[in-house]
């Protein structure tokens, strides 16, 4: 049983880790929100909590910010593979996160398909965050390539998921799913960025989700909410986002629904 003051500790140690990240990622050009850094590190200190291991990748690194967070929760032995087709401008600044990272040059979705490429990683990983070319054909051949890849409790992350201008990435992820017999699904989509996982591992995510993710968000400068509204076998993943004014209850429909979408077990 954890007592109080354990809690306390843990929601302290969020807080810095988080500041740290952001102060980090400042230092970074790129566009990855304040919101997501924070969903990142309440995610790795699950991952450490639980004792969930492995390697990182990233497809489009673009000038390093969002990688400045994946390198400064790197474990020992573990490592960072960044991709892009861009040679990245300044290896100096990366270095003093982490050397825990091999750079690759060339295209994620020419990678994804290559045999040399897939050689040259590991053949597993907790994470990967892909934020290169969002093209149809590029998110299936690197959604492709990662569920043969992604560890026993792995994370897939896609960036640019509903933003407007690259509405592609909802299409070709539903396709892929839909189509490929896929052992994943969605966990929580947030902030442009869609989230997910085995579907052995859903409920796994959704206890941290549903009794972590939130309140860790809620206790640094966020005020969101947490929303799910069906639990279809096809589709029962979270969203979480902000809420549009104040006074909103955290779980979005418990004053009309119930708690029906957010009991565990």
């Amino acid at each position: 049983e954890i007592s109080h003051s354990d809690e306390w500790s843990v929601r302290v140690s969020f807080l810095e880790s988080y500041s740290e990240a952001k102060t980090t990622a400042s230092k970074f050009e790129g566009m990855i929100s304040p919101l997501s850094i924070a969903i990142f590190q309440s995610l790795f200190a699950f991952h450490k909590a639980n004792d969930v291991t492995g390697d990182l990748i990233e497809f489009g690194v673009f000038r390093g910010k969002s990688a400045s967070v994946l390198l400064r929760n790197l474990n020992s032995g573990e490592t960072a593979y960044l991709v892009d087709v861009v040679g990245c401008p300044d290896f100096a600044r990366p270095d003093a996160i982490s050397g825990q990272y091999e750079f690759i040059k060339g295209k994620g979705n020419t990678f994804s398909v290559s045999d040399a490429f897939a050689k040259s990683v590991p053949a597993s990983f907790r994470l990967s965050h892909h934020d290169g070319s969002h093209r149809f054909n590029n998110v299936i051949a690197e959604m492709t390539f990662m569920e043969t890849r992604l560890a026993p409790r792995g994370i897939v992350i896609l960036d640019d998921f509903l933003n407007p201008a690259y509405m592609q990435v909802v299409a070709a992820s539903f396709n892929y799913l839909a189509t490929r017999s896929s052992g994943l699904e969605f966990l929580p989509y947030s902030n442009n960025k869609a989230y997910l996982c085995h579907k052995e591992d859903f409920d796994f995510y959704s206890r941290f989700i549903i009794e972590k993710l939130l309140s860790d968000i809620n206790s640094a400068e966020f005020d969101c909410m947490l929303a799910r509204s069906d639990n279809h076998p096809v589709y029962r993943a979270f969203s979480l986002y902000p809420k549009n004014r104040p006074g909103l209850p955290d779980f979005y429909g418990t004053d009309f629904l119930g708690d029906k979408y957010y009991r565990l077990g």
